[in-house]
């Protein structure tokens, strides 16, 4: 038997030990903007979807002190605007929100927008939630209602505000049929993998915890594919690329690519590209055969 307990415990020191993955020396590649926005009031751009429903079009949104505002944007920047705005205005108004800190977007592939008021920098909030949208027409709207609520809570966070500050997140994603969430940690370069399972309206939801990976940094953004058999990560210099049919992300093959692009926070497939915003207006995209191969 002590043998039996002595020979588990040499497996799980083995496995950790190499369950790291070992990124190679590289230069970080430079990203040249393809387009900026061309809209004043987009002036935090925290996040980035591709519709699924309209043609060219893109959703972004400033983060926390701004208002409840989502911004349609196509390929080249350049804002949509309903027929009856003047030039000064754009942005869509979405009722029924607050915007706390709204750090993150995600789209399904029923034609709904999830708009994710998910920033916890300093682990205190009790009232974390993303509201769901259905994609609105970007040239005839002007406003717009959330029409769900799906409040919820981390069950590992005890204490708030919590040490360590590992419970905020600015990456949401939607892939085979459920939502996800990825943390964004402080204490250490390390990500946990959430799942909703539950998205009742009439209680606090706990979500699932289930993987974690050292992404090497703190995590900015996600987005799967539509398929969901790929799944990128944009940390603050680099950019991950996950691929497993069976959701298992963290288990299947793995990219990487370090970069340079000033503040990045925000990142979306486009098929084979990943168009990626930073806080500083710009708009770039990167094919996915730039990433390099750490892991098969």
């Amino acid at each position: 038997m002590r043998k039996t307990i002595f020979t588990l415990i040499i497996l799980l020191l083995f496995s950790s030990l190499f369950s790291d993955i070992l990124l190679p020396k590289t230069e970080a590649l430079e990203l040249t903007p393809v387009a900026s926005f061309d809209f004043h009031e987009i002036n935090e751009s925290s996040a980035i979807v591709k519709s699924r429903v309209w043609e060219d079009v893109y959703w972004t949104l400033n983060d926390s002190g701004s208002n409840n505002r989502i911004f349609p944007f196509d390929s080249n920047g350049k804002l949509y605007r309903a027929e009856w705005y003047k030039e000064s205005d754009g942005g869509i108004f979405v009722g029924n929100t607050i915007n706390i800190d709204w750090e993150e977007m995600a789209v399904d592939n029923n034609g709904n927008i999830y708009v994710c008021d998910t920033g916890n920098n300093f682990n205190t909030r009790k009232d974390l939630v993303i509201y769901v949208l259905k994609d609105p027409n970007p040239q005839t709207t002007g406003n717009t209602t959330a029409f769900k609520k799906i409040r919820f809570y981390y069950p590992e966070q005890k204490e708030f505000p919590a040490k360590p500050n590992n419970f905020d997140s600015e990456a949401v994603f939607w892939a085979k049929d459920n939502l996800y969430l990825l943390t964004k940690h402080r204490a250490d370069t390390k990500t946990h993998l959430y799942r909703f399972d539950e998205m009742d309206q009439l209680k606090i939801n706990p979500i699932r915890r289930i993987g974690t990976f050292d992404i090497k940094g703190m995590v900015t953004s996600a987005d799967a594919s539509i398929d969901g058999n790929k799944l990128a990560i944009l940390t603050y210099d680099s950019v991950w690329l996950f691929e497993a049919e069976d959701g298992s992300y963290f288990e299947g093959t793995i990219s990487w690519l370090p970069i340079k692009a000033k503040q990045c926070e925000a990142i979306c497939f486009d098929k084979d590209v990943l168009v990626i915003t930073n806080e500083q207006k710009e708009i770039f995209r990167l094919p996915i055969s730039d990433l390099i191969n750490v892991k098969q």
